[in-house]
């Protein structure tokens, strides 16, 4: 299964706002077949086997990564965060040889692997002084293995690109938790200033829904143990479990009265899709791909046809601040609106990586749509952006996206950690890669900020730039540099992107100039 990653832009982990049971994190890339059975609970500390992680994380390196990594580097990087935590430690580094010395005194030493892109001779040997390193520091030995596989893997993915990184076992688990759902009660809560767990959302028909839980609510306990004072990742933890195992939640209402709701918990996917109506426009917002979203965004759309009938004048598809999610639910949204052809391809190293990716052929909506985007637009959303521009069937108002044009293989470690590793590149049906460029808006709403003053004019100059846009296939970074100030991104959610998006649907001969546009677009490329 291939995802689109989160990237940099995950929900930091000290973040307030969670979901019941995840992180809210939007990723997407390629999972490995495990290594470690399904539904094993993570490794303790004491059953970690840091070596063959290290091996594990070396062999995917060497054969997947976009680029043919150099492991010289790589290890030495690798083997120093590792043995961060002890600094009597110290590795030195040779043309053929790695030493590692403690206090002055040699404690291990090897030759080092001919063939610097040999991920599985690197990893040995790496994991070998990893080994001779712990018999000999006793304060390796006091440290949690999990924390000496994080320093070592983080210091190994930095070296790779932005979007290649080391997800450990409970970043893991909410990653797992985002893409496909798990045992939960369908609820957001956020941790006050004053240390009070809040119910900020609840889901509806989740079963927290079901059995009275209302948002603003604070939870007191959970199955009688107290929350008050807990971290959020603690109650996040508890509220987790087996789908169909009982819960018992005590709230605080309004400051006043307490009450004992019980229920059990169902599988919960995370909500990506929301219908508003605006009129006769249907505004959608899309906040993620996870493994719902497309048959959400199906149930959405039909509600809106139900709700506007024949008199719809079209969509509004906000995906501004989207941060990614799975790469098949980017093509299958996509073919919601795309009949045939090409969506998007990918390309790497790896002959598995190149791909191309086509419409199924099936009757798609033919109704006219405007996506919103902006800087936070990121990946798989960055993916349908693309798709229904160059194909001309639809308009992008907002900012540049945040220009996140790779995908990425999860690699699911035997300590129960991710490796999130980049393995191809993406490209847009007309051949041009928005990876660090962005996706650049049909109307920039730093340049077009009044409604009333957007016609057929303003959109053939922003078609030019356009073009310019598409026609790079290897931009440098300063080309990439000039090119999003034309059209700075923003990370804001105006109100004034949503009017301009309902101008556009409105004048049905400015739309049909617009997309006319785009798709010659293609057409000459």
């Amino acid at each position: 299964m291939l995802l689109i990653p989160f990237l940099r832009l995950a929900v930091p982990r000290g973040a307030a706002a969670l979901i019941a049971a995840s992180l809210v994190v939007s990723c997407a890339t390629s999972s490995d077949p495990s290594q470690t059975p399904q539904g094993q609970s993570a490794a303790t500390a004491a059953d970690v086997n840091i070596e063959r992680v290290v091996l594990q994380a070396y062999r995917a390196i060497g054969d997947r990564h976009l680029y043919e990594p150099n492991f010289r580097a790589l290890s030495a990087d690798s083997y120093r965060g590792f043995a961060s935590p002890d600094p009597a430690l110290a590795l030195v580094a040779s043309d053929g040889r790695y030493t590692v010395m403690r206090d002055g005194r040699e404690v291990i030493s090897r030759p080092t692997p001919t063939d610097p892109a040999d991920g599985r001779a690197w990893g040995a040997m790496l994991a070998e002084l990893m080994a001779g390193s712990m018999d000999a520091s006793p304060v390796l030995q006091q440290t949690d293995r999990q924390v000496l596989i994080r320093d070592a893997l983080t210091a190994a993915t930095h070296d790779l690109d932005r979007n290649t990184r080391y997800a450990d076992p409970e970043e893991a688990r909410d990653n797992r938790f985002q893409r496909d759902g798990g045992g939960g009660v369908g609820i957001t809560v956020e941790r006050t200033d004053d240390k009070k767990i809040i119910i900020r959302a609840v889901q509806a028909g989740a079963p927290a829904a079901k059995a009275g839980v209302q948002a603003g609510d604070q939870i007191l306990a959970i199955d009688g143990e107290s929350m008050v004072d807990r971290t959020l990742s603690d109650v996040v933890e508890r509220l987790r479990g087996g789908i169909g195992t009982p819960l018992v939640l005590t709230v605080l209402r309004n400051g006043g009265a307490e009450y004992a709701l019980s229920m059990k918990r169902g599988k919960i996917i995370p909500t990506t899709v929301t219908y508003e109506r605006r009129g006769d426009v249907a505004l959608i917002h899309l906040t993620g791909f996870n493994s719902a979203t497309t048959e959400s965004l199906k149930a959405a759309m039909d509600k809106a046809r139900a709700d506007l009938g024949p008199g719809m004048a079209g969509v509004i598809i906000d995906m501004r601040s989207n941060r990614g999610g799975l790469l098949d639910q980017a093509q299958t949204v996509s073919e919601l609106f795309i009949d045939d052809g090409t969506i998007f391809s990918t390309a790497g190293r790896h002959p598995d990586s190149r791909r191309v990716y086509k419409s199924s052929g099936s009757k798609a909506s033919d109704l006219p749509i405007v996506v919103l985007m902006n800087g936070g637009s990121a990946s798989a959303a960055e993916i349908v952006a693309a798709a229904l521009q160059d194909r001309g069937r639809a308009l992008i108002v907002g900012t540049t996206s945040y220009g996140k044009g790779t995908v990425q293989t999860v690699v699911r470690l035997s300590n129960e950690g991710e490796l999130i590793l980049t393995w191809s590149r993406l490209q847009a049906p007309s051949g041009y890669t928005w990876n660090e460029l962005g996706v650049l808006p049909n109307v920039c709403t730093s340049k077009v900020t009044d409604a009333d003053h957007l016609g057929a004019a303003s959109l053939d100059t922003s078609q030019g730039t356009l073009m310019r846009w598409h026609a790079l296939r290897n931009p440098t970074h300063q080309e990439v540099e000039t090119l999003r100030k034309l059209c700075p991104p923003g990370e804001g959610s105006p109100e004034a992107d949503v009017t301009l998006a309902t101008r556009i649907l409105h004048d049905r001969a400015l739309y049909a100039h617009a997309v006319q546009a785009a798709g010659q677009q293609v057409a000459a490329h």
